[in-house]
């Protein structure tokens, strides 16, 4: 029984520690990546896995303790939150802006600032080059590979329109999977928490005989 309480007691730790290690490069990914989350979406997202990472560090303190109040605690709150954080994902990726890119876009199309976008995702108008042409405009400089215009075949043949939709939902899935992954860990940690809780009490309850 000793052997099997250890077992689980180090598992609990060692998974506990990954859990909160990739909960803060969850929130990393977040934080560098503008755009990968709906911005009405990112201040719950840093509350959520920065409870994940609270939580996991209690973990660990109630496994080294041998508390069972601590580890009871802990493994409920960790099973909240991957609930609470499924669901998120799901409202997140169903409901994923699409227009996200389009107005980034728009907004820089307007102000004239589509230079910029075209030089860095490698993109030409807001469909195509042919926003240029249908409005009887110089095709810039910044639609061409490497600002060369000497040969027509260096121009960039997307728009911007779809290269920063294709961006962004690039970027959402890298954060739904790693959401995934710490979802999975925080029921598995919730898992070794009743088991803990319950060698706990039978350790406690040997020791009282």
């Amino acid at each position: 029984m000793g052997c099997a309480t250890t077992t689980i007691k180090i598992s609990s730790i060692l998974l506990n520690t990954l859990l909160a290690l990739l909960s803060i490069a969850t929130i990393v990914l977040i934080a560098i990546n503008t755009g990968s989350v709906p911005d009405e979406w990112d201040v719950p997202a840093y509350i959520i896995f920065a409870l994940v990472i609270l939580f996991a560090i209690i973990g660990c303190v109630a496994a080294l303790r041998e508390s069972i109040c601590l580890t009871v605690t802990c493994g409920v709150f960790l099973l909240l939150l991957s609930l609470l954080q499924v669901a998120i994902t799901i409202i997140i990726l169903n409901d994923r802006d699409v227009q996200n890119g389009i107005a980034i876009v728009e907004d820089a199309w307007d102000h004239d600032k589509i230079d910029a976008l075209q030089m860095e995702y490698k993109c030409c108008g807001k469909d195509s080059s042919q926003d240029y042409i249908l409005l009887n405009r110089q095709i810039p400089l910044s639609c061409y590979e490497g600002q060369n215009d000497a040969d027509a075949n260096n121009i960039y043949n997307e728009g911007c329109s779809v290269k920063l939709q294709r961006y962004y939902a690039r970027e959402t899935l890298s954060v739904a999977v790693t959401s995934w992954i710490t979802a999975v860990l925080e029921v598995v940690c919730f898992m070794l928490a009743v088991l803990l809780a319950i060698n706990f009490r039978n350790k406690q309850r040997r020791m009282q005989f």
